[in-house]
């Protein structure tokens, strides 16, 4: 009879993990093949740069607020050194604004020098000219000035600009040269002039934040660059260009060193800052662009394109435009396919969800029957244990081992109890959700709802997250309901300093359920990925990872599939 429950009670487990398992699948499909990045942190930023760039016109009317009074006192400066300086700060609010005005000003004040006295600024000046010569995308014109001014002839405060302006033209023909052969050729002569340049900037500036930084990450040491730039990135605020640039850095030695997720944050937070600044010479909206269009999400992806040339135009950035205009078409024809599929995903989406509910139906139905099955089977025990009580005197050892596995089983029952009430609650919930969900789906579609409404009510993966949180939390309850002490004995198994250490209020994070999963039979990774929605590669990258962190790395999976 004990054996009867526990094979009832191993089925019912097995056939509550299997539904879970396959509620999930049938949601995931059920969501039309989403691959958007539903990361919360990211998604809230993703709001915040499109508030922002609803905004770019105020921001733009504060930028010409400030150019224009710059002119106004100008015109009433009385000295020449005033107005030399009121020059100079046209040419700094126009340097990332517009490159044109840049030059005109650069031209204005290199005609307004007169004698020997002034071969300094005229150097510095020249020096900014061909800065923004570069950004414009006038490599050759950029070249040809810098290469016209006498190396001995640059003073010492002007050493740093010479060779970062030097730099910076020598990126931006690699990156224009794109995989051809001279882009090794220009990417030489760059790393040529980054030591030149390290051996004048002092430590802690911003050149040496951005260019020292960045070798010391092309050199494999990406830890230290990242932690040094992270500490300095409170010294600039969001909204000045430095940010722009630091955060661009940041984003750039994430992906190198292998962090997608923290690369698209800097690359978000770089737009953000481009946009509060009005700088209109920036790369971060196209690489938005990009991860955005290689996420799915072909409708932000159009948007921040655009923006992209048109900030680029604006600018008159010859190489920022050229690269944004290589991926609009791409991007466009995309755009146009997911428009014209809207209709077809609806009528999948609720012929789905008519099967889902269906599906969820007959599961509880299922769980309710097995669950009365149990039940009768604990009565019958309960029973067996009171008639055993009555034995005689000899039987009383054999009744006492026996009234302990009946108290063993309880337990284990009242656990089954808990579980198939959980799976209960949450298909009902899930059902109660999807309806919801399919009735709004109905009543969009009968009262001929705009394309817009539909697309935002079919775009928005708010029930899945939800569902997909709950159900989450519950399956780390009951891992660790099931195996109390796992994180421990998880942690047991690798080296003392690659333990894993879990956040305040995290019961187990994405690699402890990824083994979680293995502990329980789920061993293929196709399976882990669609649990945990990730791809089958960064499946294989945390197994990867935790086994050479492991004691035992040959053996380690199997460890694992043994803790209790």
């Amino acid at each position: 009879m004990c054996q009867g429950a526990s094979r009832l009670s191993f089925n019912l487990i097995f056939i509550m993990k299997f539904g879970i398992t396959f509620l999930l699948i049938i949601l995931l499909v059920s969501c039309g093949g989403a691959r958007y990045d539903r990361d919360p942190e990211l998604e809230a930023l993703y709001v915040q740069l499109d508030e922002e760039i609803s905004k770019a016109g105020e921001y733009e009317v504060i930028k010409e607020a400030r150019i224009n009074k710059l002119h106004k006192d100008y015109d009433f400066a009385h000295t020449r050194e005033q107005r030399t300086d009121l020059i100079n700060r046209l040419i700094e609010e126009y340097e990332s604004y517009n490159a044109d005005s840049a030059l005109y000003y650069i031209s204005y004040n290199l005609r307004r020098l007169t004698g020997a006295s002034d071969s300094g600024e005229c150097i510095r000046l020249l020096v900014k000219r061909a800065d923004v010569y570069a950004h414009a995308g006038l490599f050759s014109d950029a070249l040809e000035i810098l290469r016209s001014i006498p190396r001995e002839s640059v003073s010492e405060d002007i050493l740093e600009s010479y060779y970062s302006t030097y730099c910076a033209t020598y990126q931006y023909l690699s990156e224009y040269a794109g995989e051809h052969e001279p882009a090794y050729v220009y990417e030489n002569l760059r790393e040529s002039y980054a030591d030149s340049l390290k051996s004048v900037i002092p430590p802690g500036s911003f050149n040496h934040l951005v260019y020292v930084m960045s070798g010391l990450a092309r050199r494999g040491d990406s830890e230290k660059a990242i932690d040094t730039l992270l500490t300095h990135m409170e010294d600039y605020p969001s909204g000045t260009r430095e940010y722009s640039i630091l955060a661009s850095t940041l984003a750039y030695i994430y992906k190198t060193a292998g962090f997608p997720r923290e690369a698209k944050r800097f690359l978000v937070l770089s737009a953000i800052s481009d946009v509060k600044a009005a700088i209109k010479e920036n790369v971060s909206f196209r690489e938005v662009a990009t991860e955005m269009f290689e996420d799915g999400d072909v409708e932000r992806a159009n948007r921040y394109l655009k923006k992209s040339i048109a900030d680029a135009n604006f600018y008159s950035a010859l190489m920022r435009n050229a690269q944004s205009a290589k991926m609009l078409p791409v991007i466009d024809d995309a755009y146009t396919n997911a428009r014209d599929t809207l209709t077809v995903r609806m009528r999948v989406m609720a012929r789905v969800s008519a099967i889902l509910s269906i599906i969820l139906i007959v599961a509880i139905l299922f769980m309710l029957k097995q669950f009365r099955s149990l039940r009768r089977a604990n009565m019958q025990v309960n029973k067996a244990n009171d008639d055993l009580q009555e034995l005689s005197e000899q039987l009383r050892s054999a009744n006492r081992e026996l009234e302990q596995r009946n108290d063993e089983l309880r337990d284990y029952n009242r656990t089954k109890e808990q579980y198939a009430g959980l799976f209960m609650e949450n298909c009902s919930t899930a059902i109660s959700t999807l309806q919801q969900y399919q009735q709004s789906l109905r009543v969009l579609a009968a009262g001929g709802g705009n394309l817009r409404a539909v697309l935002k009510k079919l775009e928005s993966s708010e029930i899945a997250d939800q569902l997909l949180k709950n159900f989450y939390v519950k399956f780390d309850e009951a891992i660790l309901n099931i195996y109390p002490s796992f994180v421990n004995k998880f942690n047991a198994l690798l080296r003392p300093e690659s333990r894993i250490q879990l956040k305040s209020g995290e019961l187990l994070n994405t690699e402890l359920r990824l083994f979680a999963l293995i502990r329980v039979g789920i061993d293929d990774s196709a399976k882990i990925a669609g649990f945990l929605r990730c791809s089958i590669t960064t499946v294989y990258t945390y197994r990867s990872k935790i086994r050479k962190r492991a004691l035992a790395p040959e053996t380690f999976e199997n460890d694992v599939r043994a803790i209790v």
